[in-house]
């Protein structure tokens, strides 16, 4: 081999070796952005763990908690950096030397799931055995805020029982004959032993005891609060329905806000003008308005394009006097990297469940939206019972239909109101909006644009006799087509009616026709027999 050739192998073997000790590097330096949890999985799951692993760090952002993730492996080294450590684990063993690293600290640790938690047990000395079951019956039960006891079942592959005497203790757990609290803890150790991200009532249980594992108090976590939001409330909406609703919530004092749709063309149309007018007067009356985020149908969509999108959505509310303060967008968004640059252009970001698979990654090592600071409003988890939410420790949104009639919707904001989580309007909270050409922000009644004050009180709008539509030649030839099928439809009436006419008339006639001569005929019978 020549020296040059051997340089080049040297080199390489130098790249090859340094390649995962960059990786290790970028971890190490994201531990500093999110320290509040060390986030731990096994390191080889299932794709029902992986689903549950990514529901969990779902909740702990909606949580505002900064969450590095690693596996087992990974977490080499990292244990020390960490206050509280939370182990998602379904495995029948631990890694040895994780056990070890964590036997010689004095973190605090959490560990949900149904793996064998025996050795965790034993390495801290605790007074407690565990039990283990697989694919079997799960019945559990949690009370939440006012005491109010949510329960259900489910067929686990695995669940971990955790008998023995405890600080701590919540909800019921009951499976092939074995029982104990859902969730205990004793010393520095806490155990949820079943979890399932498709069960709304482990995944509030895991967000309430994760709420008190986290609160350095003896008195009980801050409470947080849940917003009514009125979904995708179109310009073309009945305009008499939604302004129904809109006197009746101000009548009753509920807080509540709607969201509009994005709207980037025609926004000079009486139609639009006057679903603003109704928006404006909502405004007045205390309502928040969120716009909905732009829907992406191309494959590789431009940043810049979808920015362009929101300027103009935005720009065309503005121009009649409605503000919105706050983005609604699918919750996959916080794990894009095109989402997370759309979204940091809203303080505020209130998430819905949108029907793709939720696609959580570890890539970057930690949950990289809560570098932003947003002020995040995730969906609602209810109890499939009585409808009441059942999340208190972290900002949630009840999303309720406007099509309903307004009975139904009295009913639901009625359960809303009787419920342990306050009830909030989205107006209490500062936003700020940026777009390419101006800056919003709000809090309460006080509102700049570019940093003028805007008035919020409703003025009623006037409108043009005449508008003008300024059609396209196809907006004036399907206006041409349609002016003649009216015409086409009114002669055709016309002569339907007319046809309908004669044929009653030809009836009669022939009616009258039969009827006399059946007359005519009788009498000449009754002259003959006479």
């Amino acid at each position: 081999m020549t020296f040059k050739g051997t340089q080049i192998f040297i080199l390489c073997l130098c790249i090859f070796f340094m390649m995962p000790l960059k990786g290790a590097y970028a971890r190490e330096a994201n531990v500093l952005k999110a320290k509040d949890i060390l986030f731990v999985y096994d390191d080889d799951m299932t794709q029902r763990a992986y689903e549950n692993v990514a529901a969990m760090a779902d909740i702990l952002t909606y949580m505002g908690y900064g969450t590095t993730y690693s596996t087992v492996d990974q977490s080499r080294g990292m244990l020390d950096k960490f206050d509280s450590i939370l182990f998602y684990h379904e495995g029948d063993g631990i890694n040895p030397v994780f056990l070890r690293e964590l036997q010689g600290l004095n973190n605090k640790i959490m560990v949900v799931g149904g793996g064998d938690v025996t050795d965790i047990i034993k390495a801290l000395k605790l007074n407690c055995v565990s039990f283990q079951v697989q694919d079997a019956v799960v019945r559990f039960s949690y009370a939440f805020s006012a005491g109010k006891e949510s329960s259900g079942m489910l067929k686990a592959e695995r669940a971990t029982i955790v008998q023995g005497t405890f600080a701590n203790s919540a909800g019921y757990i009951e499976a092939d004959g074995k029982a104990s609290e859902l969730s205990v803890s004793a010393d520095r150790f806490s155990c949820m032993g079943v979890f399932d991200y498709e069960n709304d009532i482990l995944k509030a249980a895991f967000s309430d005891q994760i709420s008190k594992w986290k609160w350095p108090f003896e008195n009980l976590p801050n409470s947080y609060p849940q917003y009514i939001i009125f979904d995708n409330v179109y310009p073309f909406f009945n305009g008499e329905r939604l302004l129904k609703v809109v006197e009746m919530l101000a009548e009753k004092g509920t807080p509540y806000s709607i969201t509009v749709m994005p709207v980037y063309r025609n926004s000079e149309y009486p139609a639009m003008k006057h679903f603003c007018e109704i928006l404006r007067y909502a405004q007045s009356k205390g309502a928040g308005i969120i716009l909905k985020a732009p829907m992406i149908n191309t494959a590789e969509p431009s940043l810049e394009e979808v920015n362009r999108k929101i300027t103009s959505a935005v720009e065309a509310y503005n121009k009649y006097g409605v503000f919105p303060t706050a983005i609604e967008a699918p919750n996959n968004w916080i794990h894009e990297k095109l989402g997370l640059d759309i979204l940091r252009r809203f303080s505020t970001v209130i998430l819905y469940t949108g029907q793709d698979r939720n696609n959580w990654s570890d890539i970057d090592g930690y949950n990289t939206v809560y570098s932003d600071g947003h002020h995040i409003i995730a969906p609602a988890l209810l109890n499939g019972d009585t409808g009441s939410n059942m999340v208190n420790t972290y900002s949630t949104a009840l999303y309720l239909d406007m099509n309903d009639d307004t009975g139904t919707i009295e009913n639901q904001i009625k359960l809303i109101e009787d419920s342990a989580v306050p009830l909030k309007s989205l107006r209490s909270i500062a936003h700020t909006v940026y777009t390419d050409d101006r800056v919003v922000n709000s809090r309460g009644d006080i509102l700049t644009l570019n940093g003028r004050v805007q008035s919020l009180q409703y003025t009623p709008f006037t409108y043009e006799e005449n508008f003008e539509y300024n059609r396209g030649v196809v907006g004036r030839l399907a206006e041409s087509m349609a002016r003649e099928n009216k015409r086409l439809l009114i002669i055709v009436s016309g002569i339907s009616i007319l046809f309908i006419i004669f044929i009653a008339v030809a009836r009669y006639q022939n009616r009258r026709r039969f009827l006399f001569k059946s007359n005519s005929g009788q009498n000449t019978d009754k002259g003959d027999t006479d």
